[in-house]
């Protein structure tokens, strides 16, 4: 019996001034453009200034009771800090995704049979090479993500990429969004991960919606932002 997925986990993690949450915020947008609900929470203190820092995004066709999750269904990670502290013990279940920057993450101690179930992709390198600016590498990552939930449109993604981006960075971000997007869809063509295999399609929002559509607000840290 395939589960059905009516509500995703997300942690995005990285280092300060990778823009997490930023990628996390954009997601959150796009997914209520869509009709879904989102609640987000960010992590502030210290790792802002290049520790360890996270974002933690609920995405759901239901209204979302309580935004905190222990575990959670999709795990981005950006640097080995974030490994360290958010993924490293994750690795291995087949009831969490984990996707990882390939040159930003060492992975260490991952044996070859546990990093076939690890997503391990070049976004900085990507944003750099094909975008021209590793400033980007957010918006890749938050269309590959995107692309995992299928609930959410690639334009409404670049929509809320644009929106949020200053002036010089609208079409970059843009052209990032699609690229991520792209990279995930080609990915997923070729590889076969053991919590993607049908039945247990974890990050993947099931396609019946709830009787309660057309959430307007993001909840973030207790309090309603309007989207």
């Amino acid at each position: 019996m395939t589960a059905d997925f009516s509500r995703v986990a997300i942690r995005l993690t990285g280092s300060g001034g990778q823009g997490i949450a930023l990628a996390a915020t954009v997601l959150a947008e796009s997914a209520l453009s869509n009709g879904l609900h989102a609640t987000l929470i960010q992590e502030h203190g210290p790792e802002a200034r290049g520790g360890a820092t996270r974002a933690d995004l609920s995405v759901s066709w239901s209204p979302i009771p309580n935004p905190q999750f222990q575990l959670p269904d999709l795990c981005l990670v950006l640097s080995d800090k974030a490994w360290d502290r958010f993924a490293k013990n994750l690795v291995g279940r087949d009831d969490v995704g984990l996707v990882a920057d390939r040159e930003r993450v060492t992975m260490a101690s991952t044996a070859d049979n546990q990093a076939g179930g690890i997503v391990a992709m070049s976004f900085e390198e990507a944003a750099k090479g094909r975008i021209g600016s590793k400033l980007v590498t957010n918006m890749i990552c938050a269309a590959a993500l995107a692309r995992l939930l299928e609930a959410i449109s690639l334009d409404s993604l670049s929509d809320a990429a644009e929106r949020r981006s200053p002036l010089a960075f609208r079409e970059k971000n843009r052209a990032a969004v699609k690229l991520g997007w792209q990279m995930m869809d080609e990915y997923l063509e070729t590889h076969t991960l053991p919590w993607r295999v049908p039945g247990r399609e974890i990050g993947k929002l099931a396609s019946g919606v709830s009787g309660d559509r057309g959430a307007n607000t993001l909840e973030a840290g207790g309090s309603a932002l309007t989207a």
